[in-house]
């Protein structure tokens, strides 16, 4: 204590090792500190700084105020020659005169100052009202709460002074207490006791000891001050506007005002940290009235005081404060910030949502009568003035959105902040057919620290039956994906995206200081076109089985020296040269045992092609025939690829591959990593000519069956996919036009129509496996597939559809795989089968000849092992059948 108030007056009298190394240039968070030392010191070093000072005598009323009779008081090195009481308070003033700064000399007829029995009345009515809401303020015998008027500057010997130049208060000062002390030239003589007096109350939840280490760190850089200081200013405003609530009395018109005047500070930059704090005197965590406004309002008209509680109780600082309050009483307090942000923009009360959920918005507003007051202070203001939506507000992001927009935005957030994007439908812009529509989707993307919400509403004024802004029309949440989906978006309306980031973070300096990047893709899509056609009756006439080229393969793993002796997937693609290309996943290699048995020896490899040329078959594969390797080779250790189906494009043949990786020891620990598409030539098909990334960001594997452009009938190739699961899996559809699926602009099904986002796309059949076939027939499409809606089933089915896109209906029975499970034709519980499709090739009119695989369980190596004693279990089998 000594040593610091020595430094300033009376620097060389300090030990040289002791003296502060740079300029003060904080005054008030520096008497603060030495206030704090007070507080622990001895009563003697005390005195310094808190030392007592007593009320005067109060004068017989008929007498009047002589308030200059006491004799003087020494305080911070100024002489004070005034001192007026009334009840619990002191204040220490001089009358302004003969070039001396102080309280004007404007008496009231009974002798006292007008500003002092205003600022008197201030703390009258403040400290009641205060003490109703259930604040403490203790009352001691002969120690008045004291406020100082006319602390300008921390005096320095041969110098000018440290300036202050904004009211604050000392945790320990006078009558070692909280102490108010304000500068000269602060005129608000009603409005500022009430927000000082709250600081004070604050001061009474805040262990003093714990306060001296908190501002010791804060002059070496600390964190703890600023993040309690944002809430003291926040809660100091609303304090103060709440006393004018509760007792309408105002005796200077316009002071009760003054509580909302920085709120441009927090609406101008709604994506700046929640709690962002801007130093003493200034900054947004005075407009941050906003939060204890809403809280209370939604929560209990007690919770900031409960706030101030937990921070004594449990030494938290004010965002760990709020968090435990809310959490008393049942709530998350992240789950309410998208709400605070909302209503914020709307800075209105509340409308009524449509029965019977009519309560749904109740936290999307604000009954504190004053928001009209608040958009005032924004009016006008670069960023928040009003637009064609209607009034002030907060900024904002604003964009015309004519149907076909796809476009993505990047949005840079502190925690706990919020970004707002207004979308505005194009007049005559969308499908006439439902008028000029379109539908709006926003991908928000999954993220746990997230929050998104998309407000409906028209611009204020506008004509039509829609509501207007601010009274909102309906709220569009996103779906399990992140997808916000807005129909019938159509003019004049408006759709505003409010994003936060609920993240928070308990220093200021740390959330003020941790930006992030939040991604959102926007498009506008047209309602979905089907082809219109009669769809033909689907029966099944007739079904063959063990037709070829079932046959050919089998001989040819018989006879093959070292080429395939079984394999699954069992794509084909037809060449211009007439040649047949099979594509194989997981390959079993030559040669069988004498007997047709496999050695235990046989390689086995993950991908290959086998080319038919008439009845002759040739297998394709990496690595040489005595040490083979997948024809499309690895990218890296623990990854390999499976085929998907292929097409030729551009005089090249194109397979689509699905990348799987692994994960650990286990049998099972792999998983789909990616798609690509490998070229190859024509005329050398054993090595690819390049391989190219297809999209995978949704984690669908693509390519479980293509349509190629020549045979959809639109020019697109429609590329089809899966959602893969264990049972109930779910298809996909991509489309590009065009036969080049790796340099073509990919497109997605929606229920709303095609999306450039792949992330948007949408499940649309359930019961598909992960290959399937979609075959043109008879002026309508033909959908072929294996039956997932239960684990292994031998059911293969169909349906027809008049677009490659569907909807597909009709479901029908076409065939049950004789060979799985335990009383499958093997007799064998390990034996599955799966992933019947379509060769179109080989089809023709209402006859198809069709593949599916079978596998066996049975993993081990050994000779008794089913993949080792019956090779044949592990090859495709090929049926004919023949619709009515």
């Amino acid at each position: 204590m000594r040593y610091g108030l020595t430094a300033l007056h009376s620097p060389r009298a300090v030990p040289a090792h002791l003296r502060q190394t740079g300029a003060i240039r904080d005054p008030q968070r520096y008497l603060t500190y030495l206030s704090m030392l007070a507080a622990n010191a001895e009563p003697e070093a005390a005195r310094m700084i808190a030392p007592d000072v007593a009320a005067p005598a109060v004068a017989p009323a008929a007498a009047g105020y002589d308030d200059c009779a006491a004799e003087p008081f020494d305080y911070l090195g100024v002489t004070y020659r005034c001192r007026a009481s009334a009840g619990e308070f002191l204040i220490l003033f001089n009358i302004a005169g003969a070039g001396r700064p102080g309280i004007p000399a404007d008496y009231h007829s009974n002798g006292r100052a007008k500003a002092v029995q205003h600022l008197l009345n201030s703390l009258a009515i403040a400290v009641d009202e205060y003490r109703e809401m259930g604040y403490p303020l203790p009352v001691r015998d002969g120690k008045p709460w004291v406020l100082v008027y006319g602390v300008d500057e921390i005096p320095v010997v041969g110098g000018l002074g440290l300036e202050i130049d904004a009211p604050f208060v000392l945790p320990f000062g006078l009558n070692q207490q909280a102490t108010m002390l304000v500068p000269n030239g602060q005129d608000d003589w009603d409005y500022l006791p009430r927000h000082e007096l709250f600081h004070v109350m604050q001061y009474q939840y805040w262990d003093k000891s714990e306060v001296s280490l908190d501002f010791l760190a804060t002059l070496v850089r600390g964190e703890e001050f600023g993040s309690m200081n944002w809430w003291m200013e926040a809660t100091a405003e609303w304090a103060a506007h709440q006393t004018y609530a509760r007792e309408p009395y105002v005796p200077i018109p316009g002071e009760e005002k003054l509580y909302a005047r920085n709120v441009y500070d927090v609406l101008s930059k709604p994506g700046s940290a929640l709690n962002s704090w801007g130093g003493l005197g200034e900054g947004p965590q005075y407009g941050a009235f906003l939060l204890p406004t809403y809280l209370t309002e939604q929560i209990d008209p007690v919770f900031v005081r409960r706030t101030w509680e937990s921070i004594r109780d449990h030494d938290h600082l004010p965002i760990e404060a709020i968090r435990h309050a809310a959490q008393g009483y049942g709530l998350n307090f992240k789950d309410m910030l998208l709400g605070y942000h909302i209503a914020n923009y709307r800075l209105a009360k509340a409308n009524a949502a449509p029965a019977p959920t009519v309560d749904a918005w109740r936290s999307y507003g604000y009954t504190d009568t004053d928001t009209k007051l608040w958009r005032d202070n924004i009016s006008a203001l670069s960023g928040t003035s009003g637009d064609v939506l209607g009034g002030a507000r907060p900024a904002r992001k604003s964009h015309s959105t004519p149907a076909g927009t796809h476009v993505e935005y990047q949005d840079i957030l502190r925690k706990g902040g919020a970004v707002y994007h207004d979308f505005r439908a194009v007049q005559n812009s969308g499908d006439p057919g439902c008028g000029y529509c379109s539908t709006l989707l926003i991908d928000t993307s999954k993220d746990t620290n997230r929050s998104s919400a998309v407000v409906i509403w028209s611009p204020a004024g506008s004509a039509g039956t829609q509501v207007k802004y601010p009274s909102i029309q309906t709220v569009r949440y996103p779906d399990a994906g992140g997808l916000i989906t807005v129909a019938d978006f159509a003019y004049p309306l408006v759709a505003t995206l409010v994003t936060t980031w609920t993240e928070l973070d308990i220093h200021s300096a740390d959330a003020d200081s941790s930006p992030k990047t939040f991604s959102t893709y926007v498009e506008t899509t047209l309602p979905l076109t089907g082809r219109s056609c009669v769809l033909r009756p689907l029966s099944v006439n007739s079904v063959e089985t063990t037709v070829e080229p079932e046959g050919t393969f089998n001989r040819y793993a018989a006879s093959a020296p070292d080429g395939w002796t079984g394999g699954d997937s069992t794509y084909s693609v037809k060449l211009p040269d007439g040649r047949i290309v099979w594509l194989f996943s997981d390959t079993w290699m030559g040669p069988l045992n004498g007997d047709g048995t496999r050695p235990v020896s046989a390689p086995l490899v993950n991908n290959t092609f086998v080319v038919q040329n008439g009845g002759s078959l040739t297998t394709y594969q990496g690595g040489t025939a005595g040490a083979p390797r997948a024809l499309m080779p690895p990218s890296g250790p623990g990854k390999w690829y499976w085929v998907g189906d292929g097409h030729v494009s551009g005089g090249q043949l194109q397979v689509v591959y699905q990348e799987y990786e692994r994960f650990g020891s286990g049998a099972w620990d792999w998983r789909f990593n990616r798609n690509v598409v490998a070229n190859f030539a024509l005329s050398n098909l054993r090595t690819p000519v390049s391989v190219r990334q297809l999209p995978s960001a949704s984690g669908v594997a693509w390519g479980s069956g293509l349509l190629p452009a020549s045979r959809s009938g639109d020019g697109y190739t429609y590329v089809y996919g899966v959602d893969d699961s264990p049972i109930n899996k779910q298809m996909r559809i991509a489309r590009v036009y065009g036969s080049d699926l790796a340099s073509g602009t990919w497109q997605y099904h929606t229920p709303w129509g095609w999306t450039f986002r792949e992330q948007n796309s949408r499940n649309l059949l359930t019961g598909i496996a992960n290959e399937y076939s979609v075959t043109p027939w008879g002026g309508q499409f033909l959908l072929l597939s294996q039956d997932s809606t239960q684990a292994f089933s031998g059911q293969i089915n169909a349906w027809t559809s008049c677009s490659p896109y569907g909807p597909f209906t009709q479901k029908t029975p076409v065939y049950r795989m004789p060979e799985p499970g335990p009383y499958g034709s093997y007799w064998n519980p390990n034996v599955i089968s799966y992933n019947a499709h379509v060769h179109a090739a080989l089809s023709s009119g209402d006859t198809f000849i069709a593949s599916y695989n079978v596998n066996s369980m049975d993993t081990r190596i050994s000779p008794d092992a089913d993949h080792y004693r019956d090779p044949g279990i592990y090859r495709p089998r090929f049926f004919r059948f023949t619709l009515g």
